[in-house]
């Protein structure tokens, strides 16, 4: 572990050698103490929160003192809410009370010219009023039906209405979490009950946002979206104390993960000597359960029929994605893609008997396996992100491990475990590395631009600047290098970083919460405007 640690904090204290890209004041939209609402992944939820303090303060950055919320993943949810996840069998939820109960109460995005309302995140407000386990069914703004949240408002300025910008309040806001979830948001579909941009959100436009950037720690392809890759990661499968199937050694291939996470089709030829109809027996085979059901199919071992307890990272999750589409194997994350052939989804008898039906995998908030149990862990499978690994064992963050440590993983490669040299960005990395991203929103996917793109990118991204500048000189309404006046000359033509991308707090910021920043590099290499930075437009690995 010293090593692990040692490496993560080592390359924050060499990075004031670093070369710094010499455009600053990125990007400007004029108007003063803009609110710039972030919501998402759950992976980069601490390091973007270290980051919106320092970009809040930075006036070379940030002169039009816009404010970035960082919006946490969890928050505290009224009691109606997890009585419903709990109890809803199909919506598979009960975990995530105590997943919560490590995040802060609650958290306010005030109102501004673009998002109209005061959101209110976590407490009572939201319902499950059917108990099905969410918060997103009636029509939205509705009292007696709309679960997503409750609404309250007061005339502030005395002028006998509450029309006003900040006179109303959405309470009890249940957050996105997750990547796909955040970015959700952003591009304008509804999440937990609430519409954060386009036209049904509170703003009213089609170019309305209340979500401005979403934390995402996968890749989008999405019109709608522009990604800013700025740091490296990783994801690993995890074992507990007591494992002595002989894993924790040998590690665990793609293939290996792949049979325990998929349900065998009911073509399969079935492989049940004893007719039992479980798996009980090393090399059992039944249609609409795993391949791999003991820890004996994975070693070989006939006599090892403890069977395997394979945790499952949430739905709507990056690092979910991530896992089931780079460790496992699967197209997705969603249940369709996970669950496919798996007796009883979808009400489907695959087994040929009604009685039964396979157990879907337990799921765990991503980054927590604190629902893994004692009695599980000699025989349990879990996932964990090497970054958040790092900050909960430097106790920047609340320990949620439960003892897991990183087991050895490769597809094809040679079977290593994640740490700081082996995730990069050669081919013989450690084949769970990922890139983390800040998505901005663009459109709303018909051309119709988001008002805060210009300061997200300030924060996130990278700028371009105005035609007149290709010479370095500044005039008419040419402001180059976004200082706010347009008098100066021999600007640095090109990109105009961002803070993330071309901040030197910045990058130690990232290298302290377990990421490793990304090199000064072209920023998109079929884009040349854009310049040299510490990001990377739309990267994929």
């Amino acid at each position: 572990m010293k090593k692990l640690l040692g490496s993560a904090v080592g390359i924050a204290s060499v990075l004031s050698l670093c070369a710094m890209p010499s455009q600053v004041n990125a990007g400007a939209d004029g108007s003063q103490k803009d609110i710039l609402g972030i919501a998402g992944s759950d992976t980069t939820t601490f390091v973007m929160e270290a980051l919106s303090a320092a970009h809040n303060t930075n006036a070379r950055y940030n002169p039009d003192k816009d404010r970035a919320v960082n919006i946490p993943p969890l928050l505290a949810a009224n009691p109606n809410v997890e009585l419903g996840e709990a109890t809803a069998t199909s919506a598979n939820k009960a975990w995530l009370a105590d997943a919560r109960s490590t995040w802060p109460g609650g958290i306010v995005l005030p109102a501004d010219n673009d998002c109209k309302v005061n959101m209110v995140f976590g407490g009572y407000g939201s319902r499950d009023l059917n108990t099905d386990g969410d918060t997103g069914d009636g029509a939205v703004g509705t009292p007696a039906t709309w679960e997503g949240g409750t609404i309250a408002t007061a005339d502030l300025n005395g002028d006998t209405d509450t029309t006003d910008i900040g006179e109303t309040w959405y309470l009890g806001l249940v957050p996105p979490n997750g990547s796909g979830n955040g970015r959700g948001a952003v591009e304008g579909t509804a999440q937990n009950g609430v519409f954060y941009n386009g036209a049904s959100s509170p703003g009213g436009q089609v170019n309305s946002a209340c979500i401005d950037i979403a934390r995402s720690s996968s890749r989008s392809v999405s019109a709608k979206l522009e990604g800013w890759a700025f740091a490296l990661d990783a994801i690993d499968w995890t074992y507990f104390s007591g494992n002595d199937h002989g894993v924790a050694q040998t590690g665990l291939t793609k293939t290996q993960l792949g049979k325990i996470y998929t349900c065998l089709p009911a073509s399969a030829t079935r492989v049940d000597p004893n007719n039992s109809g479980t798996a009980d027996q090393v090399g059992d085979r039944i249609p609409g359960y795993p391949e791999y059901s003991l820890w004996g199919d994975v070693t070989g071992n006939t006599s090892d029929t403890d069977p395997i307890r394979a945790y499952r990272v949430q739905l709507g999750s990056g690092t979910g994605t991530d896992v089931a589409t780079t460790l496992i194997g699967k197209a997705s994350n969603n249940d369709s893609d996970f669950l496919a052939n798996c007796d009883g989804y979808n009400g489907v008898n695959v087994d040929g008997n009604p009685a039964t039906s396979f157990t879907p995998f337990t799921q765990v908030q991503e980054h927590d396996c604190r629902n893994v149990s004692d009695a599980n862990k000699p025989d349990a499978i879990c996932f964990y992100g090497y970054s958040r690994w790092v900050i909960q064992a430097k106790a920047l963050e609340t320990d949620k491990r439960n003892g897991a440590v990183f087991g050895k993983f490769a597809n094809s490669g040679d079977l290593k475990r994640p740490s700081f040299s082996s995730i990069n960005e050669t081919t013989a990395r450690f084949e769970g590395t990922r890139l983390v991203y800040n998505y901005v929103g663009l459109n709303n996917g018909a051309g119709n631009i988001y008002p805060r793109v210009e300061d997200s990118r300030r924060f996130v991204g990278v700028s371009t600047q105005p035609a007149g500048c290709s010479d370095g000189i500044e005039g008419g309404t040419d402001d180059c290098n976004f200082d706010g006046d347009t008098v100066d000359t021999g600007v640095a033509v090109g990109g105009v970083p961002g803070f993330i991308c071309g901040d030197l707090t910045a990058r130690k910021i990232i290298a302290a919460y377990g990421l490793k920043p990304l090199p000064l590099a072209a920023t998109d290499p079929t884009n040349g405007a854009l310049g040299q930075s510490y990001c990377r437009l739309n990267k994929q690995l």
